[in-house]
């Protein structure tokens, strides 16, 4: 096969493919620019959630006409003029390949005009060709207009969502990036509506301030060789899915893994594992110590010290989460009025562990207790193992708070009392999903919970598959879910969590599995929050209630997540424990 060289409408497009993801990606890239230049004052417009138009518009300082038409080259910047300036890179935009990306895959205006300049330069583009150049009326600044993304790659158009979940991205992301330039009023309409008008603030705590609800704690911090300020909202408002908090790199909107761990440190045990905090970081640092030039659409970063980095923001989140009062858990939205007090530090001083006291649960069996088993005699030791009935084990104990301890026809039993309720309440939900018959609960109080906007999205789009299961919930504004009826199976204290986790389910989850295969993953995370928990001490009756309940449904060996529900070892493996085997 034979080398050759790509044409530039291929390479153009290939380039789009790192660079334009979707319509919040074309909005990045233009307000990335538009900050760039100065603006004081940008608005973004969209329409079909940005698949039919989106306009960005800014009074920064706009470009001349040969300025504006090198623009339209592939790595054409003025924001680099030399190999060295890529390790000191201070601006948003510096690739050179937004706008030739952005042109090659739909139909563009561009119209700049510098206070110099009476006219305003007009440019048409179609697929990466210039159609037209010419002169028009405009005010300083620039408006870049996109019309028709992917218009001529239709494959990659099939992988854009419903234009409501393409419109909450755009407008999570203008939100989440308007904390690092709280100087510049942001404004976003989509369809003829008004979504965010976000006017000026004097710092980035305080833009912060109108975006996170509930109660926060703020935060700031210095040393030699970085500084950095944030806010840490309450561990009850924690939500399922880490794009709650915040992280900004010299004011550039970034995705930091290193960081998210830090500040779950920060809040040591009073989050869960799957838990995420809402809030934000901002870090800024020399901009020879942090690398953005890895990432094509420059959402990551690479720190030169990141140890350091690490430290700082574990020890100011940490000190931040001492401040709230404990405990809360359990709390499904606050009304207090946030804390405002200011808390300085120096990263010298240490985390003081908040735990989270475990609560006992009682154990709702689903069966009536029955009598104790007798020891098994002799006669049923031929019995095979196929014949193995939960209820025919012998209770003999607890062990670590989570293992039941049982004999049965010359064999000790183990089983994991969480992974067997689990089986048990993942078979009931599944088949009664399945035959339609649920029972539903209304709530005596319905519970309100704050989620994002396009978390409450999600929970209304699988809102019918739910329904299926038993629960009940719409929407009380934008940011607010409310509860008003779950399944008769299911615990009230769990509801919150369950919702949080509906709230960040992936769009891989919502478009691409079978419907059954939905319903079994639901009924696995359904099961696992109804199921007795470790740390519960069984009652004896308890104990047997389980093993009748499992013994009434299908295959019980293995959890919904495949875990074993019981092990089992034989007599002559107890006796070689102990030698006896010689």
């Amino acid at each position: 096969m034979r080398v050759r060289v790509l044409a530039d409408d291929v390479i153009n497009k290939i380039s789009a493919g790192e660079v334009v993801e979707r319509p919040a990606s074309v909005v990045r890239e233009l307000v990335d620019n538009a900050l760039d230049a100065g603006a004081t004052d940008i608005s973004v417009t969209l329409e079909d959630g940005g698949q039919r138009l989106i306009r960005v518009s800014d009074d920064g300082s706009g470009m001349e006409r040969d300025d504006a038409l090198l623009a339209l080259e592939r790595h054409a910047t003025s924001k680099l003029s030399q190999p060295d300036d890529l390790l000191s890179i201070a601006t948003l935009g510096f690739r050179g390949e937004a706008l030739p990306s952005i042109a090659a895959v739909s139909k563009m205006v561009l119209r700049t005009r510098p206070e110099s300049a009476v006219a305003a330069t007009e440019i048409i583009i179609a697929g990466g060709k210039i159609l037209k150049v010419q002169e028009a009326a405009a005010p300083r600044g620039s408006t870049m207009e996109v019309r028709q993304l992917f218009y001529n790659t239709p494959a990659r158009r099939k992988f854009l969502k419903s234009a409501r979940t393409e419109e909450l991205k755009v407008k999570t992301w203008l939100t989440h990036a308007s904390i690092s330039r709280p100087q510049v009023r942001i404004r976003l309409i989509s369809d003829g509506r008004e979504l965010l008008n976000l006017p000026r603030h004097s710092s980035e705590l305080e833009r912060a301030a109108s975006i996170f609800r509930g109660t926060t704690i703020p935060f700031e911090g210095h040393s030699e060789s970085l500084s950095l300020v944030g806010l840490v909202g309450h561990p009850s408002l924690a939500q399922m899915e880490s794009g709650a908090f915040v992280i900004l790199v010299n004011g550039r909107l970034i995705s930091d893994r290193m960081i998210v761990r830090a500040v779950k440190e920060g809040f040591d045990s009073t989050l869960k594992d799957r838990e995420f905090p809402i809030g934000f970081v901002s870090l800024r640092l020399a901009a020879g110590d942090v690398d953005v030039n890895v990432h094509p659409q420059k959402s990551e970063v690479r720190f030169r010290h990141a140890q350091e980095v690490f430290e700082a923001v574990k020890k100011c989140v940490a000190g931040a989460v001492q401040e709230f009062c404990f405990p809360v858990r359990g709390a499904a939205s606050f009304t207090q009025t946030p804390k405002t007090t200011s808390h300085n530090t120096s990263f010298n001083f240490q985390s003081l562990p908040a735990h989270e006291p475990r609560a006992s649960q009682p154990f709702a069996p689903y069966a009536a207790p029955v009598a104790p088993k007798e020891p098994a005699s002799e006669s049923r030791s031929e019995e095979k193992e196929e014949d193995f009935r939960f209820s025919d084990l012998r209770y003999i104990g607890q062990l670590m708070e989570c293992y039941l301890l049982t004999e049965w026809n010359e064999q000790f039993y183990i089983v994991d009392m969480h992974a067997a309720h689990e089986r048990y309440n993942f078979n009931l939900m599944r088949r009664a999903f399945r035959e339609r018959n649920v029972q539903s609960q209304q709530l005596l109080v319905p519970l309100s919970i704050e989620l994002s906007e396009e978390g409450v999205e999600r929970c209304l789009r699988q809102a019918p598959l739910f329904e299926g299961l038993g629960f009940h919930w719409d929407s009380l504004g934008p940011t607010t879910l409310v509860a008003r009826a779950m399944p008769s199976y299911f615990r009230e204290a769990k509801l919150v969590q369950v919702i949080k986790e509906v709230a960040a389910l992936t769009d891989e989850f919502e478009s691409d599995a079978a419907y059954h295969e939905q319903v079994d993953k639901i009924a696995a995370r359904l099961a696992c929050h109804a199921s007795i928990r470790s740390g519960k001490e069984m009652e004896r009756e308890e104990v047997y209630a389980l093993f009748k309940a499992l013994d009434s449904t299908e295959f019980s060996a293995a959890c919904p997540h495949g875990r074993p529900v019981v092990v089992s070892f034989s007599k002559e493996d107890v006796e070689a424990w102990f030698g006896r085997d010689r």
